[in-house]
């Protein structure tokens, strides 16, 4: 996770808003295996909320990316499969990105 803290705070922040979006994106994709239970599910809806709330506040140019929001992006990140975190990281260290 220091990495991604890393990244996240040298991103763009089209590309930080970008990520948001690959997270929430990340989510549904997790939410419709159908292997997953209601109760995963209703933890996943609710990572989604979390993440949609910082990509809301973050699409205000003027909003900083303090550390209470960066923790709490990286607290509901850490939820997703780790396939899914990983092509998101790389994604977001591709530069131009």
């Amino acid at each position: 996770m220091p990495d991604l803290r890393a990244a996240l705070e040298a991103a763009s922040r089209p590309g930080l808003l970008r990520y948001l979006a690959g997270v929430i994106h990340g989510f549904t994709i997790m939410a419709r295996d159908p292997d997953t239970s209601s109760e995963r599910r209703a933890a996943i809806n609710n990572c989604i909320h979390y993440i949609a709330g910082h990509l809301r506040g973050l699409s205000d140019p003027a909003a900083p990316l303090d550390l209470w929001r960066l923790d709490g992006i990286l607290e509901q990140a850490a939820r997703l499969n780790s396939g899914l975190a990983a092509d998101l990281e790389a994604e977001l260290r591709r530069p131009g990105a």
